[in-house]
């Protein structure tokens, strides 16, 4: 008899120790396992563009508008789109009900888009989205994409971006440091020149060897950023246009800010929005920004990162500005406890004439999701 209680517990033991490894290893999978997007995609209709893409080049697109008029370009950053379903239903629920809104020519993403782990069938499905619009669209590439071990590559996310029809991101120069360096230049309808935007790659996290040419101990880690071959390019693809076209209008978009945003920042002087947290900018000066007021072809530079802040100041004749922040994954207004009417998710609008000229108009999401 006592032989067979101690069966029993024993049984019972082990019993308890299989449920604890089960229910261990489906969280584990849950965790790990593909999260693809639940959004229902396949029911997004198609809207259509009004551009005509006219040559594409390894660093260099160019597109038309093809009726007369202002262009609209609607952006949106840091959507996040990770293995949580619900803030990702959420976030891009709120992103297609706007775009059909607006109905833009042009949708600009700043970075941080389709992020954590086995993130393949998320970012072909992200791209499945403007397939079925019929709109065209360009991206950068933020901190988040590729830092999960079990991601794919920032280089296969800008493939498999790149492979779509209808989106515009290049891989850019191999020469360039990053992964989709690269420019958009815009005609209008009787193919004068609109406006061009530059996109650059601001990494991920810094090397040791970067550490090292900065000047940045071995123990710290800011924020990565623009290095030199990009601000290089940037000044060839300032000299080619206004070489091509005269008067070269054009924007900047990277994900995380320049230097000179966080050190304007601190005094406190905006020219619209709001500002909710610190700036997190880039922890060494390459020289882009010397590059870009002494090209005096730019005069906005557009910045994701910072979920917080959506705001933009004037430094040195130059406009710094945030993109609207989008996701409701990560961090965030929405995620922090702050009050509905504070929270910052959105989109945003650029309504650019033929003369190449628009200012930025942010749009909040309707709470309560």
């Amino acid at each position: 008899m006592k032989g067979e209680v101690t069966m029993k517990k024993a049984v019972k033991i082990i019993l308890c120790v299989l449920l604890v490894v089960i229910i261990a290893g489906g969280a584990v999978a849950g965790a790990l396992l593909p999260h693809p997007l639940r959004y229902k995609i396949k029911d997004i209709q198609n809207i259509g563009s009004r551009i005509e893409v006219l040559e594409k080049t390894g660093d260099r697109v160019t597109i038309r508008n093809t009726q007369a008029g202002n262009l609209k370009v609607v952006t949106f950053t840091d959507t996040h789109l990770d293995g949580n379903n619900k803030t990702s239903d959420i976030t891009v629920g709120n992103m297609v009900n706007n775009i059909i809104k607006e109905k833009p020519d042009l949708v600009i993403f700043g970075g941080d888009n389709v992020t954590s782990a086995f993130n393949k069938k998320r970012a072909n499905q992200f791209a499945q989205i403007f397939e079925n619009f019929g709109i065209y669209w360009a991206a950068v590439l933020g901190n988040h994409e590729g830092d999960n071990p079990y991601s794919i590559k920032r280089p296969e996310m800008v493939d498999i971006f790149s492979s779509y029809e209808h989106c515009l991101m290049l891989k850019g120069s191999d020469e360039v440091w990053g992964n989709g360096n690269y420019c958009i230049d815009i005609l209008n309808s009787d193919n004068s020149f609109c406006h061009a935007f530059i996109f650059l790659d601001t990494g991920n996290e810094m090397s040791e060897q970067d550490k090292e040419k900065y000047g940045i101990p071995a123990d710290e880690n800011p924020d990565d950023g623009v290095k030199e071959s990009q601000v290089e390019w940037y000044r060839g693809i300032i000299e080619s246009g206004k070489k091509q076209y005269g008067e070269y209008p054009s924007s900047v978009i990277m994900h995380i800010p320049l230097p000179q945003m966080k050190q304007e920042a601190e005094k406190g002087e905006f020219l619209e929005g709001v500002k909710l947290e610190g700036v997190c900018a880039s922890g060494f000066d390459a020289g882009m920004f010397d590059a870009i007021k002494q090209g005096g072809s730019t005069k906005k530079v557009w910045f994701g990162h910072d979920h917080l802040n959506a705001f933009s100041l004037m430094y040195d004749g130059i406009l710094l500005g945030y993109l609207q922040t989008s996701g409701y994954g990560s961090y965030g207004a929405a995620k922090l406890g702050y009050d509905e009417k504070d929270w910052l998710q959105g989109y945003s609008v650029m309504d650019i004439s033929p003369a190449g000229e628009y200012e930025l108009v942010r749009f909040r999401n309707a709470q309560s999701n």
